[in-house]
């Protein structure tokens, strides 16, 4: 092929391109009176009555207009209306450009498309891009939804819009005040952005950066938002997904459920709730917090927390911790291998060698169960090899063993301490100045420890048996240690961040 040929081809192929991507003529369809205004030498057709354009697949109405037929544009006045496809426009005055295919609606705009109609009071449409932008305030409204805003964008085609500048948005039982809205209708999906609040009648909600279903209740909630239930329960975390449909929540990052009818929270890096039947499971730092006592409020932590609603009482829940679970609170402190708690008895169950602090005491057995009253323990039952020791200096533990042991306790404090079967008890006797007068050990079926000022006082055995006194000195080391002594402070919480120490 010649060089010549390869021109021409060239030319040729550029000229279809050229001409496919010309913008086309607005074609003047009819007016009842057309004139030109010579004296002024303007460049523009004067029309007058019943005036249509037509530019591709739009038609445009209006009384009178200036058409610029060189520029491919026109000025219309009065009942302009623009139709296209599904799309219908109308406006007081109307300027539209062929060229860039852009109409601008001026004076009582409104846009129907559909169920839905946009009101302001003046628009511009971008034809090529397909969408509508308001910025002087405008009103969206649908049979599922209303919104109001300063600055509005709608795309009629995937019916996605963007909102900003005080949006307000009711769609059903729900309310949204944000500054960014974007709303898919086709998904009914609306997703805010900056400080926003989404109001329900199940719940509210404050958040940077949600979406959410208002038709379906469902969302996803981003940057520690915080839900609040009707009833006043709290939940924030770094991501959090609801359904009102399911009655579920799902959290992940630094996730906080806060209570406050009964009371009771919970914290973890993951968490999943259900209300109705209410039942939830919380991991990863997982904690449990009962305030209910407002002086002291109890920490539970457990590799894995779950809990059920009670089915005796709604109001009241089943707590299970497991692996590695600890207690603190300032009245006492726990540990054991699984826990649970049981709100409509009050009661505290520790498994898997657990062991329970109280103030200078230190308690073991095969199973301890705490009874608490207002968040504070009033009685306790250890089953199987229970233990009890104090200390009372270096290397000197007032100690009590047995098979089962019932405590009492008097202001939070361990009062009485009942230890039944094969019981032994060691304990170092002082005088009124606190010195060591000698080591008393004995045993007996029941041995009752009274204590006063958090110490042991006296020893009550039942039956009566002789104990011996081992003056200071005249006791070896080993025998100041009953069978099963394991001093267990190392392991105790201190405070709250203790319990996720292992």
């Amino acid at each position: 092929m010649s060089l010549i040929k390869k021109t021409y081809i060239f030319l040729l192929l550029l000229f279809f391109a050229v001409s496919a991507n010309a913008a086309t003529n607005v074609i003047l369809e009819n007016s009842e009176e057309l004139s030109f205004d010579k004296e002024h030498g303007r460049d523009y057709q004067i029309l007058r009555g019943n005036v249509r354009f037509r530019h591709e697949n739009a038609v445009m109405y209006c009384d009178s207009a200036y058409f610029y037929d060189t520029n491919n544009s026109f000025d219309a006045f009065g009942n302009c209306r623009v139709v296209q496809d599904t799309m219908t426009m109308v406006s007081n005055t109307m300027y539209y450009d062929g060229n860039t295919r852009i109409i601008k609606v001026r004076g009582g705009a409104v846009l129907r498309n559909g169920g839905m109609t946009l009101t302001t009071d003046w628009l511009d449409f971008y034809r090529d891009a397909n969408y509508g932008y308001y910025a002087d305030g405008g009103h969206l409204v649908d049979p599922q939804f209303d919104i109001v805003s300063k600055i509005g964008y709608y795309y009629p085609n995937s019916k996605v819009s963007f909102f900003k500048g005080d949006v307000t948005m009711l769609s059903g039982e729900t309310k949204i005040l944000t500054d960014s809205l974007k709303f898919d209708q086709k998904q009914n999906i609306s997703s805010v952005f900056g400080p926003s609040t989404i109001y329900h009648t199940d719940y509210t909600i404050e958040t940077t950066h949600a979406w959410t279903n208002t038709v379906d209740r469902y969302g996803r909630l981003y940057n520690h938002s915080v839900l609040t239930s009707k009833k006043g329960d709290k939940m924030t975390a770094d991501s959090i997904y609801f359904s009102s449909l399911t009655n579920t929540v799902e959290m992940w990052g630094d996730a906080l459920a806060l209570d406050d009818s009964s009371h009771t929270g919970f914290s973890g890096d993951y968490a999943w709730m259900q209300n109705n039947p209410g039942k939830g499971i919380i991991v990863g730092r997982a904690c449990m917090m009962d305030y209910s006592n407002p002086d002291d409020t109890m920490f539970v932590h457990g590799d894995t927390i779950k809990y059920l609603q009670s089915p005796v009482d709604t109001t009241k829940r089943e707590l299970y911790a497991f692996h590695h679970v600890k207690l603190f609170s300032n009245d006492m402190q726990a540990k054991g291998d699984s826990m649970t708690y049981i709100e409509l008895d009050s009661l505290i169950r520790l498994d898997g060698s657990p062991v329970l602090w109280s103030d200078e005491s230190q308690i073991t057995g095969d199973t301890i169960k705490i009874f608490t009253k207002d968040n504070k323990p009033n009685w306790m039952h250890v089953r199987g090899n229970a233990f009890v020791i104090q200390q009372q200096a270096v290397d000197c533990y007032d100690q009590l063993n047995g098979r089962e042991a019932k405590g009492y306790f008097k202001n939070s404090y361990l009062d009485r301490l009942d230890m039944i079967g094969n019981a032994m008890s060691l304990y170092y006797a002082q005088d009124d100045y606190n010195k060591l007068i000698g080591i008393n050990k004995c045993e007996g079926q029941m041995l009752s420890i009274f204590l006063v000022d958090k110490k042991m006082d006296r020893i009550k055995m039942t039956p009566e048996s002789k104990g011996k006194m081992y003056p200071p000195g005249k006791m070896s080391e080993k025998e100041q240690k009953l069978r099963g002594f394991n001093w267990r402070e190392e392991e105790r919480p201190l405070c709250k961040e203790d319990i996720f120490k292992w």
